[in-house]
């Protein structure tokens, strides 16, 4: 009968016994089955493997083909690894086996298709080596009835003497205690407490979440904190909530008259020579659709040319009319749509002060930059001598008599301009804090670290992806974004347009120094303010090499139903890839167990900090790297100086000691 391996769990399968190149000073307490299958050597391996594979057809030419095949593979890559087949099996079976096999394969000059075989071969070894090791350790009980030694520290220890680090360098490197690891690898059980580090180590040593905790049987004992489940964001937390009572009026919705205003309006903020008078540097900009990296309503178009100003603009007025429409009792102004008909309801004092505390009410009492930007763009609107609202007044015969005869439309814009101002100064909060999803990370001595982590395992997932396959690619692509998030922390929309072309016309291009990025002062923000200039700046030449293979290997494969997209970063079907931010929230969220998955505009903040706490002070590089002014830079991350300030205070007091 031909025999079947399973696998089934983490658990039971990879790590149950203990075996590899670095064996701690713990080994010697456990007891005499862990010891012998340290022993297990690679003589071993082939004399289960023939006896699996001729079982059932001894005398089978194919079969005894295959077996000298795979044999061969097998001393070729224990040579390549400074082995022989009387070597215990070790790192480059179990751990370090996609890296191992990936440099070895690498090394081969042989066809293509022979250097796929012998990677299937390999597999075909580390699958026997886990299924006798799963074999050697699934039938024990929670302790072994000889040592005492529980199933969480056999684990454990079968982890960390799978690597080729220190116990203590691993600990160090993924932020916890080492003398609480020490402990563990004794014997000592985590407590709840120690849940979160627990997690960090297993991510560290490779290891699926949560394949360390679920062998922990201790129950919690009294006094211990609740395990850390998913880490709660406050801002995320209010979006879910709100996504479930949504009240933006819908664009169809929105009567003729409104949206012929909304039009007039439109053309106002981004004529050359407007009909009406207009503030200084507040004309919006109309792009052309290659540097939108935003799906834009059709309000927000002129031709062949979109505003992001616009959308977001169109967007205020929508959820403002569905606020006034919402019923009373529902929170809203409760106004019929019928009433609903021009711009000039953004001058009515009292519905625009309602909605701001409407506003206030669904961000738990936070005013921030929301009721700032719906408040600003208000003022806009109502100021005396340039507001769009204050030079035709004949839009207030528009409104309801209730709301328009009580006193002069001038007055009544004058009215709203000092509300929707007292609102501006007042709003200084934060809905959304930046340093929410990455805390776990900023505690670190190393905050990045987990980034590279992630990356390796990007790399993992792909080499035991189907060579060739789309899935392959899609690591290979994810893993070159996270790289490049970090070595040039540029906005979700520069990665997002980013593009590149074999003439080197495109934003990433190749010099003879190495990869560089280019963008025009148009492709940010704000070209006439944070960037006024143009970004020319090189990529590290420790990236050249994965560039180039995923340019000439991997891009190709996610091009193929739309072989001239331009785009660096495309998405899985050759299109414009906008779902780029929520596609790294969701790959740190699974490989960054510290925290609760983070997106690109994180990346942008989480490299600075950790830069400036090494370099205190060191805005102008900052800025550079951020391609930011320097004012900006300072002012977000001036809270470092407390930091700094109170270390050299601290030194300053040592040195009084001394003396």
């Amino acid at each position: 009968m031909k025999s079947t391996i399973k696998f089934n769990g983490l658990g039971n399968v990879r790590y149950t016994v203990t075996f590899a190149d670095n064996v701690g000073a713990w080994q010697s307490s456990r007891g005499s089955t862990d010891d012998a299958c340290m022993e297990l050597t690679y003589t071993d391996l082939i004399t289960r493997h023939k006896q699996l594979l001729l079982a059932d057809s001894p005398e089978s030419k194919s079969r005894h083909q295959i077996f000298r095949n795979h044999v061969s593979t097998l001393v070729s890559y224990l040579s390549f690894n400074g082995k022989t087949t009387e070597s215990k099996v070790g790192v480059e079976m179990l751990s370090a086996f996609d890296k191992r096999t990936r440099d070895y394969t690498e090394s081969l000059q042989l066809a293509p298709r022979t250097i796929l075989d012998r990677r299937s071969h390999l597999r075909a070894w580390r699958e026997l080596a886990n299924a006798v090791l799963a074999a050697t350790g699934v039938t024990r009980d929670s302790h072994d009835a000889n040592s005492g030694v529980s199933k969480f520290t056999r684990a454990l220890r079968t982890a960390f003497a799978a690597q080729s680090e220190a116990p203590k360098t691993i600990a160090r490197m993924a932020g916890a205690s080492t003398s609480a690891v020490q402990r563990w690898l004794n014997g000592a059980v985590p407590n709840q407490r120690a849940l979160p580090s627990l997690t960090r180590i297993e991510h560290a040593l490779g290891l699926e979440r949560n394949a360390l905790r679920n062998l922990i049987t201790q129950r919690p004992q009294a006094g211990d904190s609740p395990a850390r489940g998913a880490t709660t964001i406050p801002y995320r937390a209010r979006q879910k909530a709100h996504t479930q009572a949504p009240y933006l009026l819908p664009e169809s919705e929105l009567c003729p008259g409104l949206l012929e205003e909304w039009n007039d309006f439109f053309s106002y903020k981004t004529a050359t020579n407007p009909s009406f008078n207009r503030r200084k540097n507040s004309e919006w900009r109309l792009l052309p659709k290659s540097k939108i990296a935003t799906k834009l309503s059709a309000a927000a178009h002129s031709g062949n040319l979109g505003c992001v100003t616009a959308h977001i603009a169109f967007n205020m007025l929508r959820a403002y009319f569905g606020f006034l429409r919402m019923p009373r009792r529902d929170g809203g102004f409760g106004i019929p749509q019928t009433e609903l008909t021009t711009l000039a309801w953004f001058a009515v004092p009292d519905a625009v002060n309602s909605y701001l505390e409407f506003r206030t009410r669904r961000s738990d009492g936070i005013v921030h930059w929301g009721q700032k930007g719906f408040a600003s763009f208000v003022c806009s609107l109502t100021s005396i001598d340039t507001g769009f609202l204050t030079q035709q007044p004949e839009l207030g015969a528009r409104l309801p008599k209730k709301w328009g005869d009580a006193i002069t439309f001038e007055s009544m814009c004058a009215k709203t301009h000092g509300l929707a101002s007292a609102w501006k100064r007042k709003a200084n909060g934060k809905s959304r804090n930046p340093e929410e999803p990455i805390r776990g990370l900023l505690v670190l001595s190393e905050p990045l670290a987990p980034l590279f982590r992630a990356i390796t395992a990007l790399d993992e997932a792909a080499a035991n992806a189907a060579p060739g396959s789309l899935d392959e690619a899609l690591h290979k692509r994810n893993a070159l974004l996270l790289a490049m998030l970090i070595a040039n922390p540029l906005r979700r929309r520069n990665f997002v347009l980013m593009t590149y072309a074999e003439d080197g016309s495109g934003n990433l291009y190749r010099r003879h120094d190495g990869f560089r990025l280019r963008f025009e002062a148009v492709d940010f923000k704000n070209e006439h303010g944070a960037a006024n200039s143009a970004y020319d700046a090189p990529l590290p030449p420790d990236l050249s090499s994965r560039i180039e293979e995923y340019l000439q290997e991997f891009r190709p494969r996610l091009v193929r139903l739309n072989p001239f997209a331009p785009w660096v970063f495309p998405s899985r079907d050759g299109t414009r890839w906008d779902d780029l931010s929520r596609q790294i929230e969701r790959v740190t969220k699974r490989l960054i167990p510290e925290t609760p998955g983070f997106g690109t505009h994180a990346v942008r903040h989480l490299v600075p900090t950790d830069y400036l706490r090494k370099h205190p002070e060191d805005y102008p590089t900052v800025a550079l790297l951020l391609h930011d002014k320097l004012e900006t830079v300072i002012a977000n991350y001036a809270h470092l100086r407390q930091d700094h300030s109170f270390s050299r205070w601290q030194e300053h007091l040592q040195t009084i000691r001394k003396e």
